[in-house]
């Protein structure tokens, strides 16, 4: 099966190869078809850097951007088994295998995989004082930041790697989406619970009290209402509910929440920090201009450092925020941010898209 891939944004450093780039800005202003050094087949995993774009195919894994001295360098590495996710910072790559062993490689040349070791939960003991048996350490989500690196295992323990840092009830208690910010963490369990913790001091950890939360705390004005995706950006955080409505909280300093930034006079400027989630109301998009409601109603967030996207229900993308590189595929205007949700580019009709959203570029990998 073919691959598409569509980029815009942050180019600079040849993290992808794409024609288009502009040679000053290093910039791409409008998706465009990018493509791969590899001609493996098989299903692509994408995390994007700052610096470099890692994009993994069955067993085999490359990091392809600044990693030593000059653009377009590549790093090409093979791991034991095939690959199951990724996760980018600056610093290196997280790299999950089927197996559920976690594995680190760090973003310079000559790097190889390193296997990640997670300090065992204390021991427990019954009731007659005899040790249990250790827990055999399967992993089953990852996510980074810049300083931030968190796994959750099949125990339901969380890991800020490589310390325990909290364990959720086992049984029918799971994960579903986990998330990283530069700082902050937002994990979604099955329940639709949102859990969240890291840096919270722009507010993006949806607490009404600004400040460090260092084990995951159920986020409170969301409790009861069930919550289908979750996206965590640079210094904010965006949910979404089973009745399609968009929640946004934390730092709006690009407009990034798809509030207004400056007051309609330009002499007054609006909050920048918003604490507790925000209910969003999105333009009209799809629906016909007679009908009473719109249907075209949010179903995924994604989120960059500054820039938020919006995937809904008829398939198109809508987003806001920064796009002083190009990541909400157009050219900057004077001020280099939107503070209200614009439609992107359309995609193509009848296809399936899953969108990765780096610092500051996005790209959305095609399914058709």
């Amino acid at each position: 099966m073919g691959r598409r891939l569509l980029f815009t944004g942050f180019n600079a450093f040849g993290q992808h190869n794409a024609s288009s780039t502009e040679r000053t800005s290093g910039r791409v202003n409008a998706l465009t078809e990018i493509s791969l050094s590899d001609d493996s087949d098989g299903k692509i995993i994408l995390a994007l850097s700052w610096r470099y774009t890692a994009y993994a195919v069955g067993k085999k894994l490359w990091l392809q951007g600044l990693l030593a001295s000059k653009p377009a360098e590549r790093l090409e590495v093979h791991a034991s088994e095939e690959i199951k996710a990724l996760a980018a910072c600056d610093a290196h790559c997280l790299v999950l295998l089927q197996s559920g062993q976690l594995y680190k490689l760090r973003a310079e040349l000559n790097a190889t995989l390193q296997a990640v070791k997670l300090e065992a939960p204390s021991a427990k003991r019954n009731i007659f004082g005899q040790a249990k048996e250790a827990e055999d350490i399967s992993i089953t989500h990852i996510a980074c930041g810049s300083h931030i690196n968190v796994a959750i295992t099949a125990g339901n323990a969380v890991y800020s790697i490589p310390s325990c840092l909290h364990r959720f009830p086992q049984g029918s208690w799971r994960v579903r989406q986990l998330e990283c910010g530069h700082e902050h963490a937002l994990l979604l369990n099955g329940n639709g619970d949102v859990y969240s913790w890291g840096n919270g001091l722009r507010g993006q950890l949806g607490h009404e009290s600004l400040g460090v939360e260092e084990r995951p705390l159920l986020l409170e004005p969301l409790a009861g209402i069930k919550i289908t995706h979750i996206a965590a950006g640079g210094w904010h955080s965006a949910a979404i509910s089973a009745f399609g409505d968009l929640y946004v909280w934390g730092w709006n300093c690009n407009g990034q929440l798809g509030m207004r930034v400056m007051k309609p006079d330009g002499l007054l400027k609006e909050p920048t920090v918003y604490p507790l989630p925000q209910l969003q109301d999105l333009p009209a998009c799809c629906a016909a201009v007679e009908a009473e409601t719109d249907v075209c109603t949010p179903i995924k967030a994604y989120a960059g450092s500054r820039h938020t996207l919006i995937q809904r229900s008829c398939g198109r993308l809508w987003a806001c925020g920064w796009c002083a590189h190009g990541q909400l595929g157009q050219q900057p205007p004077k001020l280099a941010y939107l503070d209200s949700f614009n439609a992107m580019q359309q995609l193509p009709k009848d296809c399936d898209y899953n969108v990765v959203c780096g610092p500051w570029s996005t790209l959305i990998a095609l399914s058709e």
